[in-house]
């Protein structure tokens, strides 16, 4: 694992078989179906986790610009915090 990229903080999952997240993300309209979908991927690993932004990009089609501007949207509104881990930004 690289020195870069951010842990997950999140309770126990139930032998990583599904994800619980609550209703008010998805229900939230100003939060965009891109957003929503990161969200859902990103909570679907466990407690220190790490991942880039480049990492995050590989894990569909839309590619990085996407991530970027979904991550940014979470964070606008609340649903994420993002922490510099040697000077790069990290979910």
């Amino acid at each position: 694992m690289s020195g870069y990229g951010a842990g997950i903080r999140r309770g126990e999952m139930a032998a990583d078989r599904f994800t619980q997240i609550a209703n008010a993300l998805f229900r939230d309209p100003r939060i965009s179906f891109k957003a929503k979908g990161i969200f859902g991927l990103v909570s679907t690993h466990r407690d220190g986790w790490r991942v880039t932004l480049l990492e995050l990009g590989r894990c569909g089609p839309d590619g990085r610009g996407a991530v970027r501007s979904g991550l940014a949207e979470l964070e606008a509104f609340g649903y994420l915090t993002r922490e510099q881990v040697m000077s790069r930004w990290v979910v």
